[in-house]
């Protein structure tokens, strides 16, 4: 009989060989990713525990070595050996696999009735020979082993070129996949074919007998060896895993300073937002306590002397005297109630309340245009009308005061001579169009949070639920556009 080289250290080959089983399997299992963006990760697990179960088999090999076998030890050994490569096959079958949403289901019932049905006609094989344990070691090395083996080899080719993009990307990912592959296939060839010798073909003549008297080294120890590429192999793969994770946690980072930033940029917003509403208030307050004490206040002390006037002229004073006094007092109530007519409405039009938000709007362009000589044309149809009139009282009130505070930017800023207000359904979303031709607002401008005029109208369309858009070019004018959504203009 020939030398076998290392004939003496076999259980240092066994220890060695399951440990390079085990320890790709346990570095699989902690590094898998089963939410990656990389479709391999979420089914990598099925190699992990079959190099977890496959290396336990080794050292139980190792141990029946030392030790001396037993027939519980040699089915625990089947177990092991057996279940290691189901998973090797569910994993192979998934990776060659054509149905990508298939492939990379957790849960794939077909690969797990078929693998079932070859253990069974397995066990009902080996049952009928003469040597279960070895009968079924044969045939699962030749059925699920060997045929795992070389699915999971071809499997690594076909997902480098068929399934991810992202991994052509990293470095020598290519390469590592085909020696990955490569050693797989060969693996497969050593651990599926060349088998314990039995007493059925080709067992009886590809056998681990047979390769010893070729090679004179023991099949583990080269088994081995590919067993190891692989596993550095997939260790480097892994780390791709790692720079995922590390890259998720950067974008997860910056998306962080993103939103910080923009929470930071809100609440300054919103302060100078508070302190120009606070400010508006204080001038409307002041507004409206020099109207009363200025008009209305002469007015009323005037309206007072007139009727002292009467009371002392009230004896000697003719009728016609007293009727044209009179008169004076009822002109000077007119002008009073005409004076508070006019502050209630431009504190809250009643026209928009007793006629309606079309008609508020258009007596808003009137009285701008009266007011600044910039010409204001409101344009609609009779399906806007249905919408516009169909406005709830909060809605149709934010709607105006949005309109005013455009139609007051085109006279503060613009520089216009003319504003056109055009209201249109599209669709079910109902579109109000703003547009001056005046010199047109630059883009910065349009989100700078001091321009707190337009920040009170877009907190005003968020609040709603609406959505604004703001276009400028120099020379040519703005527009502006607020979108009104679930508008139908169908009666």
């Amino acid at each position: 009989m020939a030398h076998i080289f290392f004939e003496h250290d076999l259980d240092v080959i066994y220890f060695v060989y399951g440990l390079s089983f085990f320890i790709m399997g346990y570095s699989i299992l902690t590094q898998c990713k089963p939410n990656s963006i990389y479709k391999i990760g979420r089914i990598i697990w099925l190699l992990g525990l079959f190099g977890v179960l496959h290396g336990i088999n080794e050292w139980l090999d190792m141990w029946a070595l030392i030790k001396g076998r037993t027939k519980a030890l040699d089915y625990t050994r089947w177990i092991f050996l057996i279940v290691s490569y189901c998973f090797l096959m569910d994993f192979g079958l998934r990776m060659c696999c054509n149905k990508r949403k298939q492939v990379f289901d957790c849960k794939s019932s077909y690969n797990i009735w078929f693998i079932a049905s070859i253990v069974a006609a397995i066990a009902a094989i080996s049952f009928q020979s003469d040597n279960f344990l070895v009968t079924s070691n044969i045939l699962s090395r030749y059925f699920l082993g060997l045929t795992g083996a070389l699915l999971t080899g071809t499997g690594f080719i076909m997902y480098y070129y068929r399934e991810d993009e992202k991994l052509k990307n990293a470095s020598n990912m290519k390469y590592k996949f085909w020696i990955l592959a490569m050693s797989f296939l060969i693996y497969g060839i050593l651990g599926g074919l060349i088998v314990p010798k039995g007493d059925f073909f080709p067992s009886n003549v590809l056998n681990v007998e047979w390769f010893h008297s070729v090679t004179n080294m023991p099949v583990r120890l080269i088994r081995g060896i590919f067993i190891t590429i692989s596993a550095l192999n997939i260790g480097s793969i892994l780390s791709t895993f790692q720079r995922e994770t590390n890259y998720r946690l950067e974008e997860a980072l910056a998306h962080r300073k993103v939103i910080e930033d923009e929470l930071i940029t809100s609440k300054g917003q919103l302060r100078s937002l508070a302190t120009r509403l606070q400010s508006l208030i204080e001038k409307e307050r002041t507004r409206i306590a020099r109207e009363l004490h200025d008009e209305l206040g002469q007015s009323l002390t005037s309206l007072k002397i007139d009727i002292d006037e009467l009371l002392i002229s009230n004896a000697s004073a003719s009728r016609t005297v007293l009727i044209s006094q009179i008169h004076d007092i009822e002109k000077s109530i007119d002008t009073i109630i005409d004076r508070m007519h006019n502050i209630a409405t431009e504190l809250r039009p009643s026209i928009l309340d007793q006629l309606g938000l079309l008609a508020a709007i258009e007596w808003q362009a009137r009285k701008f245009e009266q007011r600044t000589g910039i010409k204001c044309n409101v344009r609609y149809n009779a399906k806007t009308t249905f919408a516009l009139g169909s406005f709830g009282a909060e809605a149709a009130t934010t709607l105006f005061r949005i309109f005013q505070e455009a139609i007051t930017n085109v006279c503060r800023h613009a520089n216009a001579n003319k504003v056109n207000a055009f209201m249109y359904n599209r669709g079910d979303v109902l579109v109000i169009k703003i547009v001056d031709d005046g010199i047109g607002i630059e883009g910065p401008k349009i989100f700078d949070h001091n321009s707190l005029g337009l920040l009170g109208m877009r907190e005003r369309v968020a609040m709603s639920g609406w959505q604004m858009e703001i276009k400028g070019k120099s020379g040519v004018g703005t527009a502006v556009k607020i979108y009104i959504p679930g508008m139908s203009s169908e009666r």
